[in-house]
């Protein structure tokens, strides 16, 4: 069955993958395709890229109100997805299974088909997703960590699942592994071999994430309220890290004393505060330095820092070289 998407109470317009999604996975060759879309609810782009067995696909939207898009495939799939920005619910009435993502978060599941809803709750989204044919995902990932190994198992059996019940945070390894496929310049062959490189880099990310999550004992954050105050202040810091707030204003917005910020952002995140915001700063520096969005002195304004200089050492500090040379 092709895929099948619709926003609720009239269809989308027809997708370039939409053609004969149920054998895109044996193609030999890298295809990408991309479109800019504006409908009633909002206006949004949309980039795949497709090659044997693995499917990425990146979305950015803007609403006008919240937007539910009903999705149908008889695809068989394991699905990485990585919810960037705003709030996600995925409902697969199949399956009664409903998994909640808030900005910045990341789960793993596995679908023998999707019939379902997909609700975007904020005004503004961007996503991006993995698929993986099930014999590719298997043979990447049977023998890598053992949250992994249980789950692979039970894709075996032919048993739906999700690997965590809650969102994971998203590391700063997965959103530069993410950021850097956004801003490859590469093209062909060379691409084919990035992308597919860093479909596995993903994946062992995604794996170390999950390992690193069951293993840490929840000293600080033990309820879902600390959870969510904690989401909210980490989203919070990323929206104005052009001027962030000090740790007290930030612990008046996020409605948390400054020990339970401290503590349990770092045990949430695996980062003091301040060091989340600056590893976090320099990761979309990077990414857009690539992509060849903005020069040297744009972003050093735009993300905070104190001159172009301060902004120049630092990232030289982390990657080794100056914007200046990676932009060239």
């Amino acid at each position: 069955m092709p895929l099948e998407i619709n926003y609720v109470g009239e269809p989308l317009p027809p997708l370039p993958h939409n053609s004969d999604p149920a054998n895109d996975w044996l193609l030999a060759d890298l295809v990408e395709q991309a479109q800019e879309m504006e409908l009633p609810t909002g206006t949004g782009y949309m980039a795949h890229w497709y090659m044997a067995g693995i499917h990425m696909n990146y979305a950015r939207w803007r609403y006008h109100e919240p937007f539910a898009a009903q999705w149908r495939t008889d695809r068989e799939a394991v699905h990485l997805h990585f919810n960037l920005r705003g709030r996600t619910a995925l409902e697969n009435h199949r399956t009664g299974a409903v998994v909640h993502l808030a900005s910045a978060e990341h789960n793993l599941s596995y679908y023998r088909g999707f019939e379902g809803l997909i609700r975007h709750e904020e005004l503004e989204s961007e996503t991006f997703s993995l698929q993986f044919s099930k014999p590719v995902f298997l043979a990447l990932a049977q023998q890598a960590t053992e949250p992994l190994r249980r789950f692979c198992a039970a894709v075996l059996r032919g048993e739906e699942l999700l690997l965590s019940p809650h969102g994971l945070p998203l590391s700063l390894a997965l959103h530069t592994a993410i950021r850097e496929v956004l801003g490859c310049r590469l093209a062909g062959p060379l691409k084919k071999l990035f992308l597919y490189a860093k479909a596995i880099e993903l994946v062992a990310w995604q794996a170390h994430a999950t390992e690193q999550h069951g293993q840490t004992p929840r000293r600080y954050v033990r309820t879902e309220y600390d959870r969510e105050r904690l989401l909210f202040a980490r989203d919070f810091l990323l929206e104005h890290r052009a001027l962030p707030p000090s740790l007290p204003e930030l612990a008046r917005v996020a409605g948390l004393n400054e020990f339970k910020l401290k503590t349990g952002f770092k045990e949430l995140f695996g980062h003091t505060v301040f060091g989340y915001l600056s590893e976090h700063r320099l990761a979309d520096a990077n990414a857009q330095l690539q992509e060849r969005q903005k020069t040297a002195s744009e972003l050093a304004f735009e993300l905070g820092y104190s001159s172009v200089q301060h902004f120049s050492a630092a990232f030289k500090k982390k990657f080794g070289v100056s914007p200046t040379q990676l932009r060239r």
